[in-house]
Protein backbone atom coordinates (compact mmCIF):
# COMPACT_ATOMS: atom_id res chain seq x y z
CA UNK A 1 0.00 0.00 0.00
CA UNK A 2 1.68 3.38 -0.71
CA UNK A 3 1.51 6.10 1.07
CA UNK A 4 -0.36 9.78 0.61
CA UNK A 5 2.46 11.28 -0.54
CA UNK A 6 3.02 9.05 -3.36
CA UNK A 7 -0.50 9.63 -4.14
CA UNK A 8 0.19 13.63 -4.11
CA UNK A 9 3.55 13.52 -6.04
CA UNK A 10 1.92 11.34 -8.83
CA UNK A 11 -0.91 13.85 -8.86
CA UNK A 12 1.04 17.15 -8.65
CA UNK A 13 -0.85 18.18 -5.37
CA UNK A 14 0.85 19.82 -3.21
CA UNK A 15 -1.90 21.53 -1.04
CA UNK A 16 -3.49 19.12 1.91
CA UNK A 17 -7.32 20.49 1.06
CA UNK A 18 -7.85 16.86 -0.60
CA UNK A 19 -5.91 14.08 1.74
CA UNK A 20 -9.38 12.69 2.98
CA UNK A 21 -10.83 12.39 -0.44
CA UNK A 22 -7.45 10.87 -2.23
CA UNK A 23 -7.22 8.08 0.81
CA UNK A 24 -10.64 7.53 0.11
CA UNK A 25 -10.08 6.92 -3.58
CA UNK A 26 -7.26 5.13 -3.00
CA UNK A 27 -9.18 2.81 -0.83
CA UNK A 28 -12.02 2.78 -3.47
CA UNK A 29 -9.15 1.86 -6.15
CA UNK A 30 -7.44 -0.98 -4.31
CA UNK A 31 -10.85 -2.52 -4.26
CA UNK A 32 -12.04 -2.44 -7.41
CA UNK A 33 -8.65 -3.69 -9.19
CA UNK A 34 -8.51 -6.80 -6.50
CA UNK A 35 -12.08 -7.26 -7.33
CA UNK A 36 -11.25 -7.86 -10.77
CA UNK A 37 -8.21 -9.70 -10.40
CA UNK A 38 -10.08 -11.94 -7.84
CA UNK A 39 -7.34 -12.21 -5.61
CA UNK A 40 -6.90 -10.70 -2.22
CA UNK A 41 -3.50 -9.23 -1.77
CA UNK A 42 -0.75 -8.64 -4.73
CA UNK A 43 2.41 -6.78 -3.83
CA UNK A 44 3.52 -5.99 -7.40
CA UNK A 45 4.85 -2.93 -9.24
CA UNK A 46 1.79 -2.84 -12.11
CA UNK A 47 -0.89 -3.08 -8.73
CA UNK A 48 0.74 0.37 -7.79
CA UNK A 49 0.72 1.48 -10.93
CA UNK A 50 -2.97 0.79 -11.83
CA UNK A 51 -4.61 2.20 -8.55
CA UNK A 52 -2.25 5.68 -9.38
CA UNK A 53 -3.70 5.56 -12.85
CA UNK A 54 -7.59 4.78 -10.88
CA UNK A 55 -6.67 7.56 -8.32
CA UNK A 56 -6.11 9.88 -11.34
CA UNK A 57 -8.76 9.11 -12.98
CA UNK A 58 -11.35 8.71 -10.40
CA UNK A 59 -9.67 12.37 -9.10
CA UNK A 60 -10.12 14.16 -12.59
CA UNK A 61 -13.71 13.00 -13.27
CA UNK A 62 -14.92 13.08 -9.30
CA UNK A 63 -17.31 15.86 -10.80
CA UNK A 64 -18.53 13.96 -14.04
CA UNK A 65 -21.96 15.08 -15.51
CA UNK A 66 -22.03 11.79 -17.66
CA UNK A 67 -21.28 8.34 -17.24
CA UNK A 68 -18.94 8.31 -20.40
CA UNK A 69 -16.04 10.08 -17.91
CA UNK A 70 -16.56 7.16 -15.43
CA UNK A 71 -17.28 4.42 -17.24
CA UNK A 72 -13.86 5.11 -20.00
CA UNK A 73 -10.60 3.57 -17.67
CA UNK A 74 -7.95 5.50 -18.13
CA UNK A 75 -5.14 3.77 -20.76
CA UNK A 76 -3.43 0.56 -19.23
CA UNK A 77 -5.73 0.00 -16.38
CA UNK A 78 -7.59 -3.36 -18.51
CA UNK A 79 -4.29 -4.63 -19.43
CA UNK A 80 -2.58 -4.24 -16.08
CA UNK A 81 -5.50 -5.62 -14.29
CA UNK A 82 -5.48 -8.70 -17.26
CA UNK A 83 -1.47 -9.20 -16.28
CA UNK A 84 -2.27 -9.04 -12.44
CA UNK A 85 -4.51 -11.94 -12.53
CA UNK A 86 -3.43 -14.99 -11.33
CA UNK A 87 -0.45 -13.72 -9.16
CA UNK A 88 -2.45 -13.74 -6.25
CA UNK A 89 -2.62 -17.75 -6.50
CA UNK A 90 0.85 -18.29 -6.90
CA UNK A 91 1.07 -18.53 -10.85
Amino acid sequence: MMDLQEIKNYLRIDHSLDDTLLKTLQTTAEAYIYSAIEAPQVKDLRFDLCVLLLIGHFYANRSATTNENIQNLPLGVTSLIQQLRGLGSGA
